[in-house]
C-alpha cells in the first residue's frame, strides 16, 4: 500500500528519531494561543514570529488551541533533545533546554507550513527527537568572489535555523572593512562591522552561534599582494591581487612568522574581528600554509623545524584568543600529519578535521579524539568551481564523515561551502548539500538518496514540485567527475586535453536533465514562494547545458583539427550553430548579473561576466566584452 504523501516523515527535514502517529488531525483554522513554562525570551520572540505567518488567529481567543512550550530537562534523555505531542484540542513542546525548545518549535513550523498547503490538518502525534551532534554548523565562504548582503545572510540563517544547525561560521579572508586599514578591501564589496553586529544578533535569536573564520597564515593572497604588506609574506606575491587568475587566489600566499611584523598585524586582523563578533568560539583556520619554509625561512625551517614552528604559532594565536575569553578552532591537514606534536597543542583548542572527495581520511578523526582533543568533523557541499554542486559527491562525502564522527566522539559536524575561483554557484545550488549536512548532524543514520531529495523538494517546492531536486542530481552527475566551473572557463582549446574532462555522452545526459529541471521550475508559475531558489537553480541548469556544448565543441575540435582551429558561425555543435550558442552565454550573463545583484555586493561580479565573455568569444568570429552597465 502506499505510503500518504502527508505522512510526517515525509515531510520534516531532519526526519525525527521516533514518530507514532494517529489517525486523528489538529485543525489549525481554530487558531493557537501560547503558553510559556521556564524558557527564555528568544522562545518567546519566536512563536509570536511564528503565529501570524499562517492566519491562525482569526478566530476569538477563547475558542483559540494552545500551544504550549516548556523546558523540562527531568523528562528528556538527551542533550538538545525535545518531546512534541499534537492532540486535536493542542499541541505541546517539552525540551530539555531552551535550545531543544526551539528545535522542536522548527518541527511544528515545518508541520504548519506543509498543513497550510495541504488543507490546515496537521495529522496528530508524538514525537521524540534528538541530536547525534551538539554543533551542528555551517561553513560558507564570503571571500572568494561573492559577499553575500545582509539581507541574504539572515535568509540563510532563517533556513538554517529550520533545518536545526546551530552554528554559522563566515570565512573570512579581507572581505571586511577592517578601520586600521580600509583599503583591504573597498567598503561595497566587505561586510561592515555592524552589519556583522547585526547578523549577530539576528543569529542569536534563532540559537545560532555567528563564528568568525579568518584567514591569518594561509590564504593570505590580497593582503600580502599589498605592496605595504609584501614584505610579510613567506614569498613575496610578485602581482597584485586583481593581476592574480583564480587558481593563484585560491592558492593564496603564506605570512612570514618568523618576521614580529606579521603578530602585529594577526593582533590587528583578530582586534577587529573580535570586536564584531560576539562568539566565544574563534576559528583561527591556518590551514594550507603552502609557503611555509619554502620562502625567506627555508634554512630556519629545515629538518622538520617548519612543524614546530607552525606548532608555536598554532599556541601563539591560542592565547590571543584565550585573552578574548574565546575558544579556538583549527583545521586539521597540518596537525595530521605530526602526531608527535600534537600533545603540545593546547586543550582548549578544538580540531576541524576536513576532507571533501571520495578518498578523504574520515577515520583520521580518531587521531584527533584518541588525544582528548575536542574534534569537529568537516565535510563539504562540493559547489566550488563548479556550476551546479557535485549532489551525488556531497552526500557520500558528508554521510561518510557523519558516520566516522560518532563513531569516534566527534562532538559536531561543520559542513563546508566554499568558494574558489569566484564562487560561480549560487546559494540556491548549495542547499541540497547543506540540507544534507543537516540532516546527517542531526541522525548520522538519516535517510538519503531519492527519499531525501523528495523530502527536499516538497520544502522548498511543494507537492507539485517534489521531482526537481531528483532532476538536478541528475544533472550534477557531471560535476561529480570534473569542475564545471573551472572547465568553462578554461580556453577550449585545452578543455579535450585536460585529463578531468568528462565524456560527451555523459555532458548530454547532465544537459538533458538539467532541461528536466529548468522545465520543472517554470512549471511552478507563482503558487510556490521560492522566486531566488528558483531562479539560481535555473541560472545553474542553463550553465550545464551551456558546459556540455562547450565539452562537445571542444571534442570536435580535437578531432578535426587537432584542437588548434576556432569554432566560426557555420559550425554546429549538437542542434546549435556556434553564434546561437554565444547568444545563448550572452543572455545567461546578463539574467546571472542581475540575480547576483539581488543577493550579494559586487565584489567578483565583474571576473564572472568577463570569463562568461571570454566563453562567449570561443563560439563567435569576433572578440566579445561585457558591458559596464551589468555593474551599475
Amino acid at each position: 500500500m502506499d505510503r500518504d504523501p502527508r505522512s510526517i516523515d515525509l515531510i520534516l527535514l531532519p526526519i525525527p528519531r521516533r514518530i507514532q502517529e494517529s489517525s486523528e488531525h489538529f485543525d489549525l483554522r481554530r487558531g493557537l494561543q501560547p503558553a510559556f513554562h521556564g524558557v527564555d525570551a528568544r522562545i518567546e520572540a519566536a512563536v509570536n514570529r511564528f503565529l501570524p505567518r499562517f492566519a491562525m488567529n482569526g478566530s476569538a481567543v477563547a475558542d483559540r488551541s494552545t500551544i504550549r512550550i516548556a523546558v523540562d530537562a527531568s523528562t528528556i534523555e538527551h542533550l538538545d533533545g525535545y518531546r512534541l505531542t499534537i492532540r486535536p484540542d493542542g499541541i505541546e513542546v517539552v525540551g530539555q533546554s531552551d535550545a531543544a525548545c526551539f528545535w522542536g518549535l522548527q518541527t511544528v513550523i515545518q508541520l504548519v507550513e506543509s498543513a497550510s498547503a495541504a488543507g490546515n490538518m496537521i495529522p496528530c502525534c508524538r514525537i521524540e527527537d534528538w541530536p547525534d551532534f551538539a554543533t551542528r554548523g555551517l561553513l560558507h565562504d564570503v571571500s572568494r568572489g561573492k559577499v553575500p548582503t545582509l539581507d541574504t545572510l539572515k535568509r540563510l540563517a532563517d533556513r538554517l535555523a529550520s533545518w536545526k544547525i546551530n552554528q554559522l561560521q563566515l570565512y573570512i579572508e579581507h572581505a571586511f572593512t577592517f578601520a586600521f586599514d580600509p583599503e583591504i578591501c573597498e567598503p561595497h564589496d566587505a561586510l561592515t562591522p555592524d552589519e556583522i553586529r547585526e547578523l549577530d544578533r539576528y543569529c542569536r535569536e534563532r540559537y545560532i552561534v555567528l563564528v568568525p573564520a579568518v584567514a591569518t597564515l594561509g590564504h593570505m593572497g590580497r593582503i600580502l599582494s599589498m605592496p605595504k604588506y609584501r614584505h610579510l609574506a613567506e614569498i613575496e606575491p610578485q602581482s597584485t591581487w586583481s593581476e592574480m587568475a583564480w587558481p593563484e587566489r585560491a592558492r593564496g600566499f603564506t605570512l612570514d612568522i618568523a618576521n614580529p611584523e606579521s603578530r602585529k598585524l594577526v593582533e590587528r586582523i583578530w582586534s577587529e574581528i573580535f570586536d564584531a563578533f560576539s562568539s566565544p568560539v574563534v576559528n583561527i583556520c591556518d590551514d594550507e600554509p603552502w609557503d611555509l619554509g619554502k620562502g625567506k625561512n627555508k634554512a630556519r625551517f629545515a629538518n622538520g623545524r617548519g612543524a614546530e614552528a607552525y606548532i608555536e604559532q598554532i599556541r601563539w594565536m591560542c592565547d590571543l584568543c584565550a585573552a578574548q575569553g574565546r575558544r579556538p578552532q583549527a583545521w586539521s591537514d597540518v596537525i595530521k600529519n605530526h602526531s608527535e606534536l600534537m600533545d603540545r597543542l593546547p586543550r582548549d583548542l578544538t580540531i576541524l578535521h576536513w576532507g571533501y572527495d571520495d578518498c578523504a581520511d574520515c577515520d583520521a578523526t580518531a587521531k584527533f579524539t584518541r588525544t582528548g582533543l575536542q574534534t569537529i568533523v568537516c565535510p563539504g557541499t562540493s559547489g566550488w568551481k563548479r556550476v551546479l554542486n557535485a549532489m551525488n559527491l556531497a552526500e557520500r562525502n558528508i554521510q561518510a564523515f557523519a558516520a566516522a564522527g560518532k563513531k569516534h566522539g566527534a562532538v559536531g559536524l561543520l559542513n563546508t561551502d566554499w568558494g574558489d575561483h569566484g564562487h560561480f554557484n549560487g546559494l540556491a545550488c548549495s542547499w541540497h548539500g547543506i540540507a544534507s549536512g543537516a540532516a546527517l548532524s542531526w541522525n548520522a543514520d538519516h535517510v538519503t538518496g531519492e527519499k531525501f531529495d523528495q523530502l527536499l523538494s516538497r520544502q522548498l517546492f511543494g507537492d507539485e514540485g517534489a521531482a526537481i531536486f531528483s532532476d538536478l542530481r541528475e544533472a550534477s552527475r557531471v560535476a561529480d567527475k570534473c569542475e564545471t566551473w573551472r572547465l568553462m572557463w578554461t580556453p577550449i582549446r585545452r578543455v579535450a586535453d585536460d585529463p578531468m574532462v568528462p565524456s560527451v555522452d555523459l555532458v548530454r545526459r547532465c544537459a538533458s536533465a538539467a532541461e528536466d529541471a529548468i522545465d520543472a521550475l517554470q512549471a511552478l508559475g507563482h503558487s510556490v514562494n521560492a522566486v531566488d531558489d528558483r531562479a539560481e537553480l535555473a541560472l545553474a541548469c542553463r550553465a550545464t547545458v551551456i558546459f556540455a556544448e562547450k565539452v562537445a565543441a571542444a571534442q570536435t575540435i580535437r578531432r578535426e583539427s587537432g584542437g588548434v582551429a576556432m569554432p566560426d558561425r557555420s559550425t554546429r555543435f549538437d542542434t546549435r550553430p556556434a553564434s546561437e550558442i554565444a547568444e545563448s552565454i550572452d543572455d545567461l550573463a546578463h539574467d546571472y548579473a542581475a540575480v547576483w545583484k539581488r543577493h550579494n555586493k559586487l565584489s567578483g561580479l565583474w571576473d564572472i561576466l568577463t570569463a562568461l565573455a571570454a566563453v562567449a568569444s570561443e563560439f563567435r568570429v569576433r572578440s566579445l566584452t561585457p558591458d559596464r552597465h551589468d555593474l551599475e
